[in-house]
């Protein structure tokens, strides 16, 4: 006779098995999330197959329709599939719903499992912030060998502002571990405070202003939100900090838009029409570029700039540079900058700096003096300003943002209720962009970059709210806004909902939809640790 033992031994191996694959899809996952889109993906696929060859199909059905919360969550993608029958284009439509499928499938399989342990919790976190540290190695090689043009290219694996919100976040969660995750473990306690300085530092060496306005806007948040949890002598001063964290970028915005308002004021009556070497000079007084308040097309005589830079074997004048700028345009906006006229004899008072400042596409003097994150906000607010005088945002982030925005209302006011539907956000956004007369490349422009616009488009301004209650109320009725770390995940996505469609890549999406999991319906086992 078989004893009972030898029959439930198999199930018990097997179970385990089945176990340790679901465990090792979510630290995969969430390794890739900073690294890898082939891991994103393979790790998805790895934990709905365990999840189908586990089996017990049924029970894992009905303990998922009994997670309210969860039917709530995944509603989002219902409606996605609902709205995909009134939309016009079904091939984009079909390739929407491909790349949002693991709000139904993740969640599927993460709330109809088993509940994890509180360590094999910690070990997916830390597996995520281990693959920022070894993602930051990367990119502290690409920095210090200065192989790079754009602070973009420090991000090789994924979005850069993806990759900075990650960041940010892995920073407070590594905090948190820290304080409460490895309390009985010093070592990784002190690992782990070690990990958050250096990603802290590595936030800041990415220059993504994204990543560190949420930085900032969580910290003020969690602040607020865990004020009396503070040592009394301490208060105040965090309170000083607060006040800091929010009236010192003001008043510097404050000062920045106080340079830019500065306009020189020029008679075109009394511009000179000769260089010193007799060469006719070019003035467009009516053309609004302009840097540091001066005019950039007065006073230019191309012929003498061409001589001039070219006989020393810099790229060619009327080429581009390193960043696939023309080079003419970057050098006639620098010497703009210090107030010289675009001739041989303002050339010759460039140093040897100005020009390779020049050569490297840095388009004014200010820019080698400042501070990484002074210079990014000058040039957000020059570009701002450039489009309230020319009306034309082609070239410049922040300025196209303003016209995509308002070519997303313009399609939400054509169908506020419904929207255009799953496939149409290209059809919707041409309709904007051609209301609003934007003379931008519709072909290429072509998503609202806000998050919550995009929403509004394809499924109307009743769906969108509803949308944002599906993420909220789940996440209030599991308790998970108790939770320190999922109260600066979930700050972070909001915010970088304002300014990125967050959602609708497959790195933004698979952050969205493994952290509110992890944080929501990923519970603890009752047990030790």
């Amino acid at each position: 006779m078989i004893s009972p033992g030898h029959i439930s031994a198999p199930s018990t191996a097997r179970k385990r098995f089945h176990r340790w694959v679901y465990l090792g899809g979510l630290g995969l996952l969430a390794a890739g999330l900073p690294s890898s889109v082939f891991l994103m993906s393979i790790s998805q696929i790895i934990l709905f197959l365990n999840w189908l060859a586990e089996g017990e199909l049924l029970v894992k059905f009905r303990r998922f329709a009994a997670n309210r919360a969860a039917l709530v969550f995944v509603s989002i993608y219902l409606l996605h599939l609902a709205a995909l029958f009134y939309s016009s284009n079904w091939d984009y439509g079909l390739s929407t719903l491909r790349t949002r499928l693991p709000i139904f499938l993740l969640t599927l399989v993460v709330a109809s499992s088993d509940p994890l342990r509180m360590h094999q919790k910690r070990w997916i976190l830390m597996a995520f912030s281990a693959s920022i540290s070894v993602v930051s190695l990367v990119s502290l090689h690409i920095f210090l060998s200065g192989d790079f043009v754009d602070y973009r290219e420090l991000s090789p694996f994924v979005s850069h502002i993806r990759l900075s919100l990650m960041v940010a976040l892995s920073v407070f969660a590594l905090s948190y571990m820290a304080r409460r995750g490895f309390a009985d473990l010093p070592l990784w306690s002190h690992i782990a405070w070690a990990m958050a300085l250096w990603h802290l530092v590595y936030l800041f060496m990415l220059h993504s202003l994204s990543g560190m306005a949420a930085f900032i806007i969580v910290g003020l948040v969690l602040l607020v939100r865990y004020r009396h949890s503070f040592n009394r002598r301490w208060r105040p001063w965090l309170a000083t900090l607060a006040v800091l964290a929010v009236v010192l970028p003001a008043g510097l915005a404050w000062w920045l838009w106080q340079g830019l308002s500065h306009q020189e004021k020029v008679d075109p009556e009394s511009l000179e029409e000769y260089t010193a070497l007799g060469t006719p000079y070019l003035h467009l007084p009516g053309h609004p570029l302009r840097e540091n308040g001066h005019l950039v097309y007065i006073y230019v005589a191309e012929e003498e700039l061409r001589e001039r830079w070219n006989r020393d074997g810099r790229p060619d004048y009327d080429g581009y540079n390193q960043r696939g700028e023309p080079v003419k345009h970057v050098l006639l906006r620098y010497m703009s900058s210090l107030g010289l006229r675009k001739d041989a004899g303002g050339f010759d008072q460039l140093s040897q700096g100005d020009l390779e400042a020049i050569e490297e596409g840095i388009a004014n003097v200010h820019y080698t003096r400042w501070p990484w994150i002074i210079t990014r906000l000058h040039q957000s607010m020059w570009e701002i300003q450039q489009y309230r005088l020319t009306g034309n945002p082609a070239g410049h982030s922040l300025a196209m943002r303003f016209s995509f925005w308002q070519a997303a209302w313009e399609a939400i006011k054509k169908k506020p209720l419904l929207g255009w539907g799953t496939g149409d956000i290209r059809e919707a956004s041409a309709y904007g962009l051609k209301q609003i007369e934007s003379p931008m490349d519709f072909e290429r422009w072509m998503k609202p970059h806000n998050q919550y616009l995009s929403l509004a488009v394809l499924f109307g301004i009743p769906a969108m709210l509803y949308i944002l209650f599906a993420m909220v109320y789940p996440a209030a009725r599991q308790g998970a806004f108790s939770h320190m770390p999922f109260v600066a995940f979930f700050t972070i996505l909001l915010v970088s909902m304002l300014n990125e469609d967050t959602i609708d890549t497959q790195a933004g999406l698979s952050f969205f939809v493994f952290f509110y999991n992890y944080f929501v319906f990923l519970e603890e086992a009752p047990g030790p640790s």
